[in-house]
């Protein structure tokens, strides 16, 4: 479809969903009218996280072309500074419209969810050398992702419901936390409140090996979302008989990973049971490749730790917004390239 076709669509399915299910809850600030509706900002917003098939390129650039050309259909576009200045105050609308779209596509096969971390940068690491330091000053240094190299930033805990590939949830940590502490304040959220409890620590171990709970950034708590089900599929960051324990006790969540070499409750597994979860997990590695490919996940270049809240939930409302219009058009869920042409 053209733009503007892609801008209609969006605003109506954004507006319905707003009107039946937010407008009630958002607070109204006093001052002066705004000249732009929450649902025009939401789909200007989310519509901004599209890398492909668009003619912008950045949030400066969306505003501009939305000033020159869009305002036949947003005639009170509004210059960049407020702009951005809505988009940050309507950063708990993105996680809503997510879990909004999430229920929408919910299937009645979505038996289990994928879950995995991947790197959200917060700079390169040629500017970490050349820059005493950087607007994101709780960002860590972590390993991993594709490349297996290190990075400066944050790391991203994903929640796919498989086989559909919905993002269910999401939880952002320090680089230099462990997945199983990611996964275990998101468990605990789900289940009621967040904790950082972890497993009984192991009599055997050195003090120094016990682990003990990250002192890092966590959030947004907000954007965990509800349980979905109980079954989570995981690599092999997460793998471990005492924490797969306590999460099972605590948060009746059941976590399969492929185990190590030394659990003798499980033992060892054999190539085809590996690349049988390795297939069922596929679901979160493609939210992986499309988010970062189609929607800039790598790149938000945000300038506040609240920036970058509002643009992580922006894109991935739009993913799940992108799967809700490839189904409602009848399209494959991941057709997101030929989705604008």
């Amino acid at each position: 479809m053209d733009i503007e076709t892609f801008l209609t669509t969006l605003y109506v399915v954004v507006d319905d969903w707003y009107k039946a299910e937010l407008q009630d809850e958002m607070v109204k600030h006093a001052g002066a009218v705004a000249h732009l509706s929450d649902s025009e900002v939401l789909t200007i917003a989310l519509a901004g996280r599209w890398q492909v098939g668009i003619p912008w390129c950045s949030e400066r650039s969306l505003v501009r072309w939305m000033q020159e050309h869009g305002r036949s259909m947003f005639p009170q576009m509004i210059g960049r500074s407020a702009f951005n200045a809505r988009v940050r105050w309507l950063w708990g609308a993105f996680i809503r419209l997510q879990q909004i779209a999430a229920r929408l596509l919910e299937k009645a096969t979505d038996l289990y969810e994928c879950v995995d971390c991947v790197p959200v940068p917060a700079f390169s690491n040629g500017q970490a050398c050349k820059e005493p330091g950087h607007w994101l000053w709780e960002s860590t240094t972590g390993h991993g992702g594709t490349s297996g190299g290190f990075y400066i930033g944050d790391k991203l805990l994903l929640s796919v419901s498989g086989p559909a590939g919905v993002v269910s949830g999401w939880l952002l940590g320090n680089a230099d936390i462990q997945d199983r502490w990611l996964l275990e304040a998101f468990l605990s959220c789900r289940a009621g409140q967040p904790l950082l409890h972890g497993p009984a620590p192991d009599p055997h171990a050195a003090y120094a090996q016990r682990c003990s709970p990250p002192t890092g950034h966590l959030g947004a708590f907000q954007a965990v979302g509800p349980t979905r089900s109980s079954l989570y599929l995981a690599d092999r960051g997460f793998n471990s008989r005492r924490w797969r324990e306590h999460w099972l006790v605590q948060y009746a969540a059941s976590v399969l990973s492929i185990p190590s070499y030394n659990d003798a409750e499980l033992g060892h597994w054999s190539s085809a049971d590996r690349r049988f979860l390795a297939s069922k997990r596929q679901p979160v590695e493609t939210a992986f490749a499309f988010l970062s490919q189609v929607f800039g996940l790598k790149h938000l270049n945000a300038h506040s730790r609240w920036g970058q809240y509002t643009r992580l939930a922006a894109t991935l409302a739009a993913y799940n917004i992108a799967l809700f219009l490839n189904r409602s058009f009848g399209h494959p869920d991941h057709a997101f390239l030929t989705l604008l042409s």
